[in-house]
């Protein structure tokens, strides 16, 4: 799993949270918690606190003492350790920030992306879309055990070592 902030002024409080929430073992709760309750909260990574005095942007939560009150009060419901929390989004910046970098050479701009034996689907596509990438795999990777990679490598040998390993884009 890697994080793809999109739209950083509504999102990175959720990945900073779900990588902290990560810190103590509750990521999927953190996750169905941000999806349930906070996926329509506007200005999500926005500080209450005003922006210091000579104008400028609001703070972002993160980087406040009261952290992001959304998802603070999610950590809450999932009984997390606040301070830990809290100081867990900091140093998730980084680690955020790295995820969206890896992901740049392989064309992944938006959510949700997948990759099926790094083969790029990207939006929420029809299941259909799925079941036809997985069976032209599995067909693949049928027939080159049978002609001799050993199952146990066919991952590493055809999809790492053979694939591709990062995405031209369009010139535009």
């Amino acid at each position: 799993m890697k994080h793809m902030v999109v739209h950083p002024r509504n999102a990175m409080a959720g990945a900073l949270a779900h990588c902290a929430a990560a810190k103590q073992g509750k990521h999927k709760d953190m996750d169905r918690l941000i999806w349930d309750k906070g996926f329509n909260v506007r200005q999500l990574d926005l500080s209450d606190v005003p922006p210091a005095e000579g104008g400028g942007q609001p703070q972002k939560c993160w980087d406040t003492a009261e952290g992001c009150k959304y998802v603070v009060s999610h950590a809450q419901e999932l009984q997390l350790d606040i301070n830990k929390f809290k100081a867990d989004m900091k140093a998730c910046q980084p680690i955020v920030q790295r995820d969206m970098k890896d992901l740049q050479p392989l064309a992944v701009s938006a959510t949700p992306a997948f990759f099926i034996n790094g083969r790029y689907i990207s939006g929420a596509v029809p299941i259909e879309n799925f079941i036809a990438v997985i069976d032209e795999e599995l067909r693949k990777a049928n027939e080159r055990i049978a002609q001799g990679t050993p199952q146990a490598e066919y991952y590493q040998q055809w999809v790492v070592d053979k694939g591709l390993k990062t995405v031209e884009m369009p010139k535009q």
